[in-house]
This record gives structure tokens, C-alpha cells and sequence, in this order.
């Protein structure tokens, strides 16, 4: 059999029903190999090797399975290598498959050699050269368990031109499923009891949920530990979804990007904090700032790197987070404490932080406007799409407002953020990622025009694939973030922000797409709604006011532009 043929049939025997990625002529072998197996693995071309990357990770963030992805020797590894850095940041496993020269033309100037090994190290959890093709079986059964197990990650395998080419001989059980992909810690029982003697003690006890609660399909227990002792849930912009933010105990995002005083607030007054898979980075800390009152801190994640790293802990856990949840609600229910009588008062005060944010939220949105009011294009996505729909968001304007105002209706990971690195250009490609995984959901994309310049040429994928997909331009002719930055701590001193308008609607027209321009508050609702009865895609070219005119819930911005500019402080991650 050729290493190619072993490839893709273990590709199929792991469960992959579909990879994205761009030919090449390194790899036209093995293109060939996903020709003859067409009818049990699917291939989607794509039109750039990063959005192929990206269309991947959101992929297996949506599916709950590994992403796969296929780049040709040369620009094709140089390209995908911003997604790979990106899924591995945030923990999502992906695993990229590029071809390379023969082994033979190695060190002769060939046209697209490159040392991809060492060139995409830094951005992998783990990545090799395949050298003998006898060697597929164990390599790709490698490359599964590592993508999966402990804190997941990008997996980078390169496959001379040659080697796709090669015969080897092979038994049955090499061609056979990974045995066990993904392996999880359990806890001690004797931390588990430390944590809950913690938790018994405190009087304003609250839950920090990060993506690790997405990683580890913690949502049902999440939820019974939040909603069946009244301890409220907050999380990290990765964290959105973890618990149903209708839930009267769920307080919403906080930090940097998303959070609020209001929800801030509440973990500033916490005096024990649960943290379940987070880093505790400073978007999420506001800089360690929301954690200045000492409060006891346990953290429990899967990565040994990020334990007592960033903040400091009482106890320290190395463990699935599903499966130490399981192990404290049985803590709970053994006990006989109620929670929900020793905790009225904080419940009424987290609860009043909460209605008194979307109070204002509320005078937002109505608030008048000279086009379109980003902050109601949230609030109309949050009263018209179902309880099922999937939002891709790409870094600026319309991330901070969508963490913020939006409220998922259930537990799940349906808002994804790019926020290992906050690519622009992320959200138009991954988006179809999402509507592959989750073929039965209305998807829909967010994001600015700097974005956009990036990534408008996967509309023609979309189109291709027929893909019910409503793309949202939330255009104001700028990098609209770096220009909020300049207008508030550089003296409104503007270099490199600003560009010249486009027509969004006749650019997404020219793909065949279905297209209109909103350009007032009034056009808003029947536009999202018209959208929504599309079938196929559809783009909505919404002229938002210029981002001086604004200021979207980034914690810093809102308040560093009520003081004098040299008072100021930036935190603006």
C-alpha cells in the first residue's frame, strides 16, 4: 500500500469525515489517495492555507473533534502557520498534514524547500518528519493521542513528496483506529474534599469557567453545581457558553475584553474563586487588578504549565475538569449543607450587579445613532436567532459587544473567539469550519472590514459549498481597534487606521452572494431577519458609527475615556 492510501484510510478509521486544504504539487499523490476514498472522507478546497487552518480550528471547536487540515510544500506551510499558532494557544487540536520536496532534492536550492520541522516548531504542541513510510501506522496514531490528551494542541506532520509514494507492507490492526485518543486525569479524593472544606467556608464563593469547561464537556455538571447551590458561574471571553447566561446564576464575562464594572465587580467582592481551565491571563484578571482582595483561590486544569502560574492558589489541580466537577458535586450532595439558604444575601447581590449592567446595556442599545448601533446589532441577533446558532467572531468592535451583551441560551460552545492571538481576518473563514461541524445550526460571522480585506476570498467557498452562513460586515473604514487606542492614548494622533470605504454588499454580489447595506438603526431588524430566512449565504453590510464615536465594553476603554489623557493607563488586550 502507498503511505499515502494508509494515511488517508487512517484518517477515516479515527472518525475525520472531512479535511480542509489547498493542493500543491508536492502532494498530488496524495490528493490522489483522497480522490479513491472520496465517498468516505470528504476534502473541501479552499482558497488560502490560513483560512484552511482557521476553517480547522473552529471545526473542532464546534465538533468537539480534531481538525484536519492539508497544505502543500513552501508558502503553504509559511501561510498556515498563523492558524496552527492559533489553535495551539488555545488549546484546540488540529492536525496539519503538509507535503514537502522529495527527499533526494533536500539541500539543492529546490523550488519550495523549506526546514518545516523547525520552522513550525514554536507554534506546535508536537511535529515531525515522516522518514519511512512503514511508519504512518505509529505516527498517525501518535499524532491523534497527543492532538487530544493532556492540554490539546496543533500537530504538524510533514511528508516528503517521496514518502507519500512509497509501498510498505502493513497488518490489518495498523490501519485501525487509534486505540484511545483522548485521556483524561481524575483527581485525588483528598483534594476534592480540600477544595469543598474551602468552599463550606466561604461567603461569597464564586465559579471562574474558561475554555477548559468547553475542552473537557463540562456543561452538565457545571450547570448542576451553579443552579442546585446558587453559586454563581462568571467567565472568561474563551469561557462564554460554559453555563446558559439566562440561568439567574450565570453573571457573564468578565476581564478586559467583555467584561464590565458590573461583572468585575461581583468577582472583586468574591471571597473564594473556583477556577476551571483558565490561564488567568491579564485579559482575563484586568492585570490582576479584579483579584486585589486576596481572595482564596483553587484552580484546576489539565496543564501543568498554567497551574499557581499567574495568580496565586490555595490548592492546585492537575485534572479534567468534568471529572473533578463530578467528584465535588457528590462532596456537595454527601454533605447535606445548603447552600442556596447560606447564600441568599450574595445571591441578591450578584443577582442586582447583573440587572443593573443589562439595564444599562438596555439604554445602550437605544440609544440614538447616526448609522448603525453596534451594540443593537447584538441585541437583534440575541432576540431572533434560535437557541442553536453558532457565532464566529473576529478580534474588534463587535467582539467586546458580543462577549458582553449577548446571552447564549444554552451551555455549549456557540460564540468562539480567536483569542489565543486575536487574528484579524479569522471569523469569514472560520465560520464555514463551524457550519461543516454543525451542519444543522444558522451560522453567523462577525466581523470589521480590516478583517474582511483579509479573508473575502473563502466567500467564493461558502458559495460553492451552498453553505447557510450570514456574514456581517460591522464596516467603519478603519482598524477600528488600534484606532480607539490612538483616540485615547495618543492624543488623536491617527497613523495607518484609516482606508477608503467599499461597497461590502456588490464585493459579496460579485461572489454570488445575496447581499443588502444596512446604513440606519431602522433597516436593522428586517435586515437579521431577512437574513435568517435565507437559505445559503447571505452578507449584511452594516455601516456602523466610526469608532471615535463610541466606546465598546473594553473595561479600560470605558473608563480611561471619562479622565484626562494623562491619567491614563492602557490595557488593551
Amino acid at each position: 500500500m502507498r503511505a499515502a492510501d494508509a494515511i488517508v484510510e487512517l484518517l477515516i478509521a479515527n472518525n475525520v469525515e472531512v479535511v480542509f486544504g489547498i493542493p500543491g504539487d508536492t502532494s498530488m499523490t496524495f490528493h490522489n489517495a483522497f480522490e479513491k476514498y472520496k465517498d468516505q472522507i470528504k476534502y473541501i478546497s479552499c482558497r488560502d492555507e490560513r483560512h484552511a487552518g482557521y476553517m480547522a480550528d473552529t471545526y473542532a471547536r464546534v465538533s468537539g473533534k480534531p481538525g484536519v487540515v492539508d497544505v502543500p510544500s513552501g508558502g503553504g506551510v509559511l501561510y498556515v502557520a498563523a492558524a496552527l499558532s492559533e489553535a495551539n494557544s488555545s488549546s484546540i487540536p488540529i492536525i496539519c498534514f503538509s507535503s514537502d520536496i522529495s527527499r533526494s532534492s533536500e539541500g539543492t536550492g529546490a523550488l519550495t524547500e523549506l526546514r518545516q520541522e523547525d520552522f513550525l516548531r514554536p507554534v506546535t504542541k508536537w511535529n515531525t518528519t515522516l522518514k519511512l513510510a512503514s511508519k504512518v501506522p505509529h505516527t498517525i496514531k501518535k499524532a491523534f493521542r497527543i492532538a487530544t490528551s493532556g492540554r490539546p494542541g496543533a500537530i504538524h506532520i510533514s511528508v516528503p513528496e517521496d514518502i507519500h509514494e512509497a509501498e510498505f507492507d502493513y497488518a490489518p490492526a495498523d490501519l485501525q483506529a487509534t486505540s484511545k485518543i483522548s485521556f483524561r486525569n481524575a483527581p485525588a479524593a483528598e483534594e476534592v474534599e480540600k477544595v469543598y472544606q474551602l468552599l463550606a467556608q466561604a461567603k461569597r464563593p464564586i465559579v471562574l469557567a474558561g475554555g477548559g469547561v468547553h475542552l473537557s464537556k463540562a456543561y452538565e455538571e457545571l450547570e448542576k453545581f451553579m443552579n442546585d447551590n446558587a453559586i454563581p458561574v462568571v467567565t472568561s471571553i474563551n469561557g462564554k457558553g460554559s453555563v446558559a447566561e439566562t440561568s439567574p446564576h450565570a453573571v457573564g464575562v468578565i476581564g478586559v475584553n467583555g467584561g464590565t464594572d458590573e461583572t468585575n465587580d461581583v468577582i472583586k467582592e468574591s471571597d473564594f474563586i473556583l477556577v476551571l481551565g483558565s490561564k488567568l491571563n491579564n485579559v482575563t484578571t484586568v492585570a490582576k487588578t479584579i483579584f486585589k482582595s486576596n481572595p482564596k483561590v483553587v484552580q484546576v486544569d489539565i496543564s501543568e504549565e498554567m497551574l499557581d502560574l499567574n495568580i496565586p492558589t490555595e490548592v492546585a489541580l492537575m485534572c479534567d475538569v468534568n471529572l473533578f466537577l463530578k467528584e465535588l458535586n457528590k462532596c456537595v450532595e454527601n454533605s447535606g449543607k445548603d447552600f442556596k439558604q447560606d447564600l441568599q444575601a450574595w445571591t441578591a447581590q450578584y443577582q442586582k450587579s447583573v440587572e443593573e449592567k443589562f439595564a444599562r446595556v438596555a439604554e445602550e442599545v437605544n440609544a440614538s445613532t447616526n448609522f448603525v448601533n453596534a451594540a443593537k446589532i447584538v441585541d437583534q441577533l440575541d432576540k431572533q436567532a434560535d437557541d442553536n446558532s453558532v457565532f464566529v467572531m473576529d478580534a474588534g468592535t463587535q467582539n467586546p459587544y458580543m462577549a458582553s451583551n449577548f446571552k447564549t441560551k444554552k451551555a455549549g460552545r456557540t460564540v468562539v473567539f480567536d483569542r489565543g492571538h486575536g487574528n484579524l481576518g479569522y471569523a469569514l473563514s472560520a465560520s464555514i469550519g463551524a457550519k461543516v461541524a454543525s451542519p444543522d445550526s444558522k451560522v453567523f460571522s462577525l466581523f470589521g472590514d480590516g478583517s474582511f480585506a483579509m479573508s473575502v476570498g473563502e466567500l467564493e467557498t461558502a458559495k460553492r459549498l451552498n453553505l447557510s452562513i450570514v456574514f456581517i460586515l460591522f464596516q467603519n473604514n478603519s482598524y477600528g481597534w488600534i484606532k480607539k487606542l490612538h483616540q485615547l492614548y495618543y492624543d488623536e494622533k491617527y497613523i495607518a487606521v484609516d482606508f477608503a470605504a467599499i461597497d461590502g454588499e456588490k464585493i459579496a454580489e460579485g461572489f454570488g452572494i445575496k447581499s443588502i447595506t444596512i446604513d440606519s438603526d431602522e433597516k436593522l431588524e428586517e435586515g437579521i431577519k431577512w437574513a435568517i430566512e435565507q437559505d445559503g449565504p447571505v452578507f449584511l453590510n452594516a455601516l456602523i458609527d466610526p469608532i471615535t464615536d463610541i466606546v465598546p465594553p473594553v473595561t479600560n476603554w470605558r473608563t480611561d475615556s471619562k479622565i484626562d489623557p494623562k491619567d491614563r493607563k492602557a490595557l488593551t488586550y
